[in-house]
């Protein structure tokens, strides 16, 4: 496992910036409707000169309305991870652009917390699913990080809690899990500085936090579901421009080569991609004024529109607490960490984020 993350964060570095690929057609999901949606998927390397392509995966997406004032969003799909994989390695990425304008800002840069707290434009949501722990080096002297699964909240904008703020814009994860939590191996998760995703017009002095609730994520055999209530208030118009991203650890194999890569899908299907895509780097792209334009990869949401599973759906959603194999919930597992990261691999997510918040609990 930990040449494993050792590699997978060597490609993070080394990733190449291929343009932006944007779809032909931007397909809309409405409020009060289920779907049957096919995610595209993604070629990966699985070792040597080998690319695998995984096939189209089939997944049901319902939105509702709820008289609690969320909109919520259920995603329902089937993976088989093969031998030797865990079946809760898998992570979910949604992507919003309120403003549908097809790039990710930050409009209140120059007001209230700072903006990076408040996602007025650009929201990531990850469900995570496997608690990382990750040990490197003898008696994990190199690397000793603790990661625990649950719903994570990303915003774009400047970190505050880098050089003074002063870096260029990009996702930045403004809260976590709660802290502190200890890991198998001794190491503490202290989570992340920073008030939480606050409603936009929110001051230090006023704050208004947002909750992501009810939030539940889980598997059962090869049947899997994440649930998550996303407030009607962040939504500042119809249609807003969304999207999402499957990532799952899987065993493949090519000719003679096998591996355990973490494939990717996406929706909306974006057509043939070039031969360089890499989703991870689309998503994080920025053009010259810092904008991120992989909002560019989104399709449409409608909100407001008018179907029969608004109302229908419920809030709180009701799960088994199964220890193993059940359905979960987390609802106080609300935090902020980089979606666009989270694609390539959770293991390399968890690499990247403890890094990060190393240097910020050291400045």
């Amino acid at each position: 496992m930990n040449g494993v993350v050792v590699s997978v964060f060597i490609v993070v570095i080394l990733l190449s910036s291929p343009s932006v690929w944007a779809f032909s057609a931007n397909p809309t999901l409405s409020a009060g409707q289920q779907y049957s949606l096919q995610l595209q998927g993604i070629k990966q390397n699985i070792g040597g000169n080998d690319y695998y392509t995984p096939p189209d995966k089939d997944m049901t997406v319902t939105i509702g309305r709820t008289d609690k004032g969320n909109l919520m969003m259920e995603f329902e799909w089937t993976h088989d991870p093969g031998s030797g994989v865990a079946a809760s390695n898998y992570g979910l990425i949604l992507g919003f652009d309120f403003n549908n304008d097809g790039t990710w800002t930050d409009p209140d840069a120059s007001i209230g917390l700072g903006s990076v707290y408040t996602p007025d434009d650009a929201l990531g949501l990850i469900a995570l699913g496997p608690n990382i722990d990750i040990c490197l080096g003898k008696g994990c002297s190199w690397l000793n990080v603790y990661i625990p699964s649950g719903l994570y909240v990303a915003s774009w904008g400047i970190d505050p809690n880098t050089n003074n703020g002063a870096d260029p814009a990009t996702w930045v994860f403004i809260g976590g899990p709660p802290g502190p939590q200890s890991g198998p191996h001794g190491s503490t998760y202290e989570g992340v500085k920073g008030p939480g995703p606050q409603y936009p017009g929110s001051t230090p002095g006023n704050l208004n936090p947002i909750e992501f609730t009810p939030y539940a994520t889980g598997y059962t055999g090869t049947s899997y579901v994440m649930k998550v209530g996303v407030p009607l208030q962040l939504f500042a118009q119809s249609p807003a421009g969304f999207g999402f991203f499957l990532a799952q650890q899987t065993a493949v194999c090519v000719d003679s080569d096998c591996g355990t890569p973490w494939l990717t899908w996406i929706w909306p299907k974006q057509g043939t991609l070039p031969t360089d895509f890499n989703l991870l780097t689309a998503l994080g792209q920025k053009d010259t004024s810092g904008a991120g334009t992989g909002a560019g990869l989104l399709g449409n949401l409608d909100p407001n529109a008018e179907g029969p599973y608004n109302y229908a759906l419920a809030d709180p959603p009701t799960y088994s607490n199964e220890p193993v194999g059940g359905f979960a919930t987390a609802a106080d597992r609300i935090a902020l960490v980089a979606p666009w990261v989270a694609l390539t691999s959770i293991l390399g997510v968890a690499l990247v984020i403890a890094v990060r918040m190393a240097k910020r609990h050291k400045a």
